[in-house]
């Protein structure tokens, strides 16, 4: 699976000193700041006929060392540091980086999770490489130029430090694009059925790491679906969005009345359906496939009310250009959701837009709010899991947000 001439390029990168790099005020001012990302127009000086993805050295305009990155001009994002100080591509750097990965986890007591996102990228300061283990399989996507030239030594650091039956890829969408790169999915290592059962809490679900959503499963809210279980005894639930019905079962493991689930995806829907079965659900979910924002007009129409309404959307924008559409279907999507809620239900809303932050996706909820003329107030919050690790200098890591609120009577 790995080539030599892999092996090659990277020992030359090794041994060769890397290009130098210049940044200007502003590039310098960023990375001061804490952040990993410098865009092109913030780069002063760069040798040229530099391969896109290339490890260089960053310095200042006075020529004071700041640190390693990997540069791709074909990218907004042009500059990607991997390391404060001095570093070189190649295996030894990946593992050094994988040990610490898996110490924090170790730290935070997931070690024992047999689903658990193992790397997550700059967050990890491996910019561009994720990797989620379900069981014995190991998915991973490979998002810059940088990482795609460290294939070969991702994948055989990974079979080493993690033991897995099968290594599958998922490198797809847009982030791959924006590096100049074509997508790629497959097995890169071992071998059998890209899907495995694995258990969550209490909960079995059936992971297909070639056709399920992003890496296989939505690693990311774990900890806020153990919110909507403790708040779900009773009540009749709407999970919408719910791809492979995680929230949902989670809402019944937690004693909900029943679950009505929708999704614009039939095969999340029919996914979703054999975990209700596998989990001795069948009886009390229901499954629809169906654009949500229509469902629930119609769902508002009928006069049909749910005591929990469960929002987890996809990701709403993926430019800035995106961004006031994006805060435009968080209200949408949250008032409708509110339209089919009765006074005393519980609203559980989500966002992982990136690019909209807490600030601007509460404005939306607010509006939200106001729009259907109702008090909401607060009972939970949450975010992404310490597998999602947050640099405190780079906001983008940070890109789940999660709020649950009681929709008061008048």
């Amino acid at each position: 699976m790995i080539s030599t001439s892999s092996r090659s390029a990277c020992a030359s990168s090794e041994m060769s000193a890397p290009p130098i790099v210049q940044l200007s005020r502003k590039g310098e001012e960023r990375l001061r700041e804490g952040h990993l990302w410098v865009f092109g127009d913030d780069l002063r000086e760069i040798p040229p006929a530099l391969a896109p993805g290339q490890w260089v050295r960053v310095v200042s305009r006075s020529g004071e060392p700041l640190g390693t990155g990997m540069l791709n001009l074909e990218s907004r994002i042009a500059l990607r540091i991997v390391s404060r100080g001095e570093a070189s591509p190649g295996k030894a750097f990946l593992r050094e980086r994988l040990t610490q990965a898996w110490r924090r986890r170790e730290e935070a007591g997931l070690a024992a999770l047999r689903a658990l996102r193992l790397v997550y990228s700059e967050g990890d300061f491996l910019p561009g490489l994720i990797a989620d283990r379900f069981g014995s399989i190991l998915c991973i996507q490979i998002l810059t130029a940088g990482m795609e030239a460290l294939r070969g030594e991702i994948v055989e650091s990974l079979a080493e430090m993690f033991p897995c039956r099968m290594i599958y890829e998922r490198s797809e969408g847009g982030a791959r694009r924006h590096e100049g790169l074509p997508d790629r999915k497959g097995p890169l290592h071992g071998g059998g059925e890209p899907r495995e059962e694995v258990e969550m809490d209490g909960l079995r679900f059936q992971v297909d790491v070639e056709a399920g959503p992003k890496t296989g499963f939505f690693l990311d809210q774990r900890e806020n679906r153990r919110i909507v279980r403790g708040l779900s005894a009773g009540k009749r639930v709407l999970d919408g969005f719910c791809s492979t019905g995680a929230f949902g079962f989670y809402a019944l493991s937690g004693g909900a009345e029943s679950v009505l689930a929708i999704d614009s995806s039939a095969s999340a829907v029919s996914a979703a359906g054999e975990n209700a079965a596998r989990n001795g659900f069948a009886d009390r979910w229901e499954g629809k496939a169906a654009d949500l924002f229509s469902g629930l007009r119609e769902l508002s129409a009928s006069g049909r009310r749910f005591d929990m309404v469960v929002l987890d959307p996809p990701s709403f924008a993926k430019s800035r250009e995106g961004r006031e559409g994006a805060l435009r279907g968080y209200k949408d999507i949250n008032r409708l959701g509110l339209s089919v809620l009765a006074p005393e239900g519980v609203l559980a809303t989500a966002s992982c837009t990136q690019l909209v932050d807490m600030a601007k996706w509460k404005e939306a909820l607010r509006a939200a709010a106001a729009d259907a003329q109702a008090d909401l107030q607060l009972l939970a919050s949450g975010g992404q899991p310490l597998d999602h690790p947050v640099l405190l200098g780079m906001p983008e890591t940070e890109y789940l947000k999660f709020a649950v609120y009681r929709k008061r009577l008048p």
